[in-house]
């Protein structure tokens, strides 16, 4: 029997800008550990050929004049709104992170991949007029509309980043996206609007983490189901005093629930910072754990 590869999208062009942060360099380095440690099941795959849906869906979320900025650095307060030095690089770089998103979109829903993952972060505080908090395009916004597209009527955004995703929740209401939230920290904070019961935003200590994610992954089971998810696994709770094991527990718990629901889930590693004392070994390690828990679950 032939083995099922679930494709993991990066390539070079995800590490463009010149700005050196986590955010823009991290995933070559995660792709490297990838590629010289195999993950079973797991195969690195270049998104490129998704680049021209991916900018026509930009284009439909994000506002001309934002675009604009971040494409050609004229409005340079805006083009830097996500906290990077602007250069060309910036927006090759966001754009490729959004294309990830599309092609592995792309790959559960149209080629039959299990779970499909990407190693595209700076993504949940962008809005549709700016960026925030190192995030430039809101891929979960634009893969939510690609799914939309193909024919998913009920979507979940699971954002386990430790920051609130109020960029994807102001973009995706009009879908009718249903979005569950935890996070350690209030820095983008958003509320359900009165007609939106089902979405939530909960708020967890590092004692109290896992069960609230269990809690969440409880939710999203009573509203299911669901026709397409999209979690953002972001590993900065680690920055806030959640332990790694808690994290490699939280994924674990996360894939199991995927693969219990059937249901077509696009991964992305978001999130995660050498701050304080945290090596980029760690963190790495940490993004590993979200792919080997997925494939370990499939």
């Amino acid at each position: 029997m032939t083995a099922v590869l679930n494709s993991v999208f990066y390539n070079d062009q995800y590490t463009a800008c010149e700005h050196a942060f986590d955010t823009t360099r991290k995933s070559a380095l995660i792709a490297a550990s990838l590629l010289e440690r195999r993950v079973r099941s797991v195969n690195i795959a270049d998104p490129a050929g998704s680049k021209k849906e991916t900018e026509a869906l930009l284009r439909r979320l994000h506002e001309r004049e934002y675009l604009h900025a971040v494409k050609t650095g004229d409005n340079l307060p805006l083009a830097q709104s996500q906290g990077f030095t602007w250069d060309e690089g910036v927006y090759t770089m966001a754009l490729a992170h959004n294309t990830g998103l599309v092609a592995a979109t792309d790959a559960v829903l149209l080629g039959g991949d299990h779970w499909a993952g990407t190693l595209s972060s700076g993504l949940h505080h962008a809005s549709r007029s700016s960026g925030s908090g190192y995030c430039t395009f809101n891929g979960l916004a634009v893969a939510a509309q690609r799914a939309r597209d193909h024919g998913a009527e009920r979507i979940l955004v699971l954002d386990l980043d430790a920051h609130c995703g109020g960029g994807t929740y102001e973009m995706t209401r009009h879908l009718g996206v249903v979005q569950i939230d935890v996070s350690t920290s209030s820095f983008d904070w958003w509320k359900p609007d009165t007609d939106d019961a089902d979405s939530d935003l909960d708020f967890a200590s590092p004692e109290q983490y896992l069960p609230r994610v269990q809690r969440a992954l409880q939710r999203a089971t009573r509203l299911g189901p669901w026709d397409f998810v999209l979690y953002n696994a972001g590993m900065d709770p680690f920055n806030t005093g959640v332990r790694a094991g808690m994290l490699r527990w939280r994924e674990r718990l996360v894939a199991e629930w995927a693969a219990r629901q059937g249901v077509p889930i696009v991964v992305t590693i978001a999130g995660g910072y050498t701050w304080g004392d945290v090596t980029m070994e760690q963190l790495v390690g940490l993004h590993r754990s979200t792919f080997e828990e997925f494939a370990a679950a499939a």
